[in-house]
């Protein structure tokens, strides 16, 4: 990779400020608490791999130490204050309410993630705005993905943050959203009795048919999230709601 070039016309101080503006945030106390939450959680992951690789002897490593580290650092007790933190400030927005009154979501933690991320829904005019932002768009009508060599076009949290709150909603069988999911399996498998193969590609397979399950019954929450967010905030609704296809 080039090394930036440095404009010898400049300061030090002017070089080490030649920075973008920062984004601007409407909830920036429930965001910085989500960046302690996730910089916590990265430390402990690459820990934890230390301590696995070197119980599986792939690793000159020393496990103890490791363990030891962590324990000295109070990761884990660190990790539950900032969980604490991100849920003290996403209690401050207009949708908490409804996210936690959904079964998967009663603790918080994926709410507030949730809700960090997004932070104003305002900006979001439709929900297709919301959903290309997710990673849940449909382009050209296929399902929108990253491509070798492009920046990604949606938010990478956001998304993983979406699949945590769908495998949530499966384990505990949250009422509505996985009565979608199953009716989706359905009608899918009654369309497609068995696989098919299509361009080289094997479709309706098994997991094929359970991701597009998955994915219109997270869309569906998507849309039922900003709904009530922009009628909470008093924001305009776009054309009638219900004639939208998820």
């Amino acid at each position: 990779m080039p090394k930036k070039k440095i404009d010898p016309t400049l300061t030090i101080e002017e070089q080490i400020d030649a920075r973008p503006e920062p984004k601007p945030r409407k909830h920036p106390q429930l965001w910085q608490s989500y960046l302690l939450w996730d910089e916590l959680m990265k430390l402990r992951q690459r820990h934890t791999l230390r301590i696995s690789s070197a119980e599986r002897g792939k690793s000159q490593m020393d496990a103890q130490f490791e363990r030891d580290f962590l324990d000295h650092l109070g990761v884990d007790d660190n990790l539950e204050l900032a969980r604490k933190m991100m849920i003290s400030y996403g209690k401050a927005t207009g949708i908490w309410e409804w996210t936690t009154s959904i079964k998967g979501l009663g603790a918080g933690g994926e709410a507030a993630k949730l809700i960090a991320q997004v932070d104003d829904i305002a900006r979001f005019e439709t929900i297709a705005k919301l959903w290309r932002f997710a990673g849940y768009a449909v382009i050209d009508g296929k399902a929108e993905k990253n491509q070798a060599g492009e920046k990604s076009h949606f938010n990478r949290n956001l998304k993983s943050i979406c699949f945590c709150i769908a495998d949530q909603f499966i384990r505990q069988q949250t009422p509505g959203y996985v009565d979608i999911y199953y009716a989706e399996k359905a009608r899918l498998r009654q369309l497609y009795p068995e696989a098919i193969k299509q361009d080289g590609k094997n479709l309706f397979t098994d997991g094929h048919v359970h991701n597009r399950a998955w994915r219109k019954m997270i869309k569906q929450f998507l849309a039922d999230f900003w709904l009530q967010w922009r009628i909470a905030e008093g924001l305009p609704i776009s054309q009638p709601f219900a004639t939208k296809k998820v």
